[in-house]
């Protein structure tokens, strides 16, 4: 049985708790009266731990510890982008559009056809007795 080709995994189980320190690191500054945002991502972590943000996807899939570690910087964008832009701390605008983009929030919403298409209906006048 052959085995995958390329260079061993970098891959260790601390990585899991490097999340949590990222986390703790990732805070918004006040400054001057101007709030400097920090929000948490996958692809700000990768910046922090040193490895390519497809790397970390990679590990990801493999590795299920690692996935519900990165899943913790998903929730905490989630609530921060919800919390603060309702707040007006962040631009809602852009927290909206991060919501959309990344958390499959949508502000459309469809309450009569649940997503499928609707058939067209045409009523005609009634003839008028001649």
């Amino acid at each position: 049985m052959a085995g995958k080709e390329g260079r061993p995994s970098k891959y260790e189980p601390r990585f899991c708790e490097k999340v949590d320190e990222y986390l703790s690191e990732c805070k918004d500054i006040e400054d001057e009266n101007k709030l400097r945002v920090n929000l948490p991502t996958v692809e700000g972590f990768a910046l922090f731990i040193g490895i390519p943000k497809r790397t970390l996807y990679d590990w990801r899939e493999v590795h299920e510890p690692f996935s519900h570690s990165l899943e913790k910087i998903v929730e905490e964008q989630r609530k921060r982008l919800l919390n603060m832009g309702l707040s007006g701390d962040y631009n809602s605008t852009i927290a909206k559009l991060i919501l959309s983009s990344n958390h499959g929030m949508s502000d459309k919403t469809d309450l009569t056809s649940d997503g499928k298409e609707l058939k067209s209906i045409v009523y005609l006048p009634a003839k008028k007795d001649e």
